[in-house]
Order: C-alpha cells, then sequence, then structure tokens
C-alpha cells in the first residue's frame, strides 16, 4: 500500500508551479490539501485525513531549497547573433536531399551567415540570409516550398560541457522565453550549443534576457 507522503510527492511534482510555491513557502497548505484530497485517497485506497495530507506537504518542503526546483543554475559561455534570415521548408525527398547537399557546394551557400539545414523525419528545413531565399528556391524548382519565412535571427547560445548531464536545461531556458510569451520559430542544437530562431522583432528582448546568464568573467 502507497504511503501518504509518496503519494502526495509525486502528485505535487508533477506541477511545476505548485512546486515551485511550495519550495518558495507561498503555497497555502490546507487549500492544496482540500485540491488533492480526492486523488490521494483514490491512489492511498484508503480514507486519509486532510491534516494528513497537510503535514505531508510541511514535511516535503523541507526537503526543497528555496530555488525554483526544477530550474538549474545555468551560467552561458558567450552568444552570438545573425540577423536577417529566412527559413525555407520542404518534403524531405530523395531528391530534395540531393538538392539541399549540394547547397555546400555552392560558394555563396558556404560562405554565407548561419547557412544550416536541418532534417527531420519528413522535412527538410534551411536556414540562410534572406537574399538567398530566390537562390535557394531556384535550386529546388520544380518543387515548391512547404514554408517560407523571412525577417529571422538566429540568437546562438554556447555552454559548458558539464550541462550535457544537467536535467532541465532546456526547460530553463525556455521556460524563460515562455513566460515572456516570446515565440521560438525554430531550434538547432548541438553538443554545448543552442540556437533559437526568433522573429526579428525579438531579438533584443532574447539577448537580453540569455546575456543575464553569461558567466562572470573573473
Amino acid at each position: 500500500m502507497l504511503k501518504v507522503i509518496d503519494v502526495v510527492r509525486d502528485i505535487i511534482s508533477s506541477s511545476e508551479p505548485e512546486l515551485t510555491a511550495l519550495s518558495r513557502r507561498v503555497l497555502n497548505l490546507s487549500a492544496y490539501a482540500k485540491r488533492i484530497h480526492g486523488q490521494v485517497e483514490r491512489r492511498t485506497q484508503k480514507p486519509v485525513q486532510l491534516g494528513t495530507i497537510v503535514v505531508a506537504l510541511s514535511r516535503i518542503a523541507t526537503e526543497l531549497t528555496t530555488e525554483d526546483p526544477l530550474l538549474p543554475v545555468i551560467e552561458l559561455d558567450s552568444i552570438a547573433v545573425k540577423s536577417n534570415l529566412a527559413e525555407v521548408c520542404f518534403n524531405k525527398t530523395p531528391a530534395n536531399k540531393m538538392r539541399a547537399q549540394k547547397l555546400f557546394t555552392e560558394k555563396e551557400f558556404a560562405q554565407a551567415d548561419f547557412p544550416t539545414i536541418t532534417y527531420g523525419t519528413s522535412e527538410v528545413s534551411i536556414f540562410a540570409p534572406m537574399q538567398l531565399v530566390k537562390p535557394v528556391l531556384a535550386r529546388f524548382k520544380p518543387e515548391k516550398p512547404k514554408l517560407l519565412l523571412d525577417h529571422l535571427a538566429a540568437l546562438t547560445i554556447q555552454f559548458g560541457e558539464r550541462y550535457i548531464e544537467t536535467p532541465n536545461l532546456y526547460f530553463g531556458l525556455f521556460r524563460a522565453l515562455a513566460v515572456r510569451s516570446v515565440n521560438v520559430v525554430e531550434v538547432v542544437s548541438t553538443f554545448t550549443e543552442l540556437t533559437f530562431l526568433i522573429r526579428q522583432s525579438d531579438l533584443n528582448q532574447v539577448f537580453q534576457l540569455m546575456n543575464s546568464l553569461m558567466r562572470q568573467k573573473l
């Protein structure tokens, strides 16, 4: 039979707002206990007093620091920005894969700022300066793109190798953007880099936000 505290810990751990409020000691324990009372009884398969749930929440609170329990401390090493970019997306067919590969053999594309191609299960996306959109479209004729977006910016952040083993790294970065209602159009990632493709109009806001995470140099 499941213990009440184990059930309560599992329930609150699955809800980020309540878990954060509990860690900061601002969660109304009695009100939250009433909300999850029925769920606790169903999972423990026995009657449970509200006071027992409140006590369980109090004990769990002592296990948490006042920092956000789901957000790691992130320190970035560098930030790079590229502006006036576009995304062109095609269906991933053998012919289109070949066309995409040939783009890097062309000097104009290979030497451009942020020439990037990503392959999904069914799509191929090409990111390049806006002035290369027409040449790219010409190389893919007679194929028509599924998507064409311009006036994009790429903001690339670099972080230490240790973060590959850090839970919730991406969650922490995306959460910071989400609470500010910043739309991330696309994402490109490698071992120690993450690139946000965003609207040009959002670049300043995202830069300021990510710049606040830069590692302080001694």
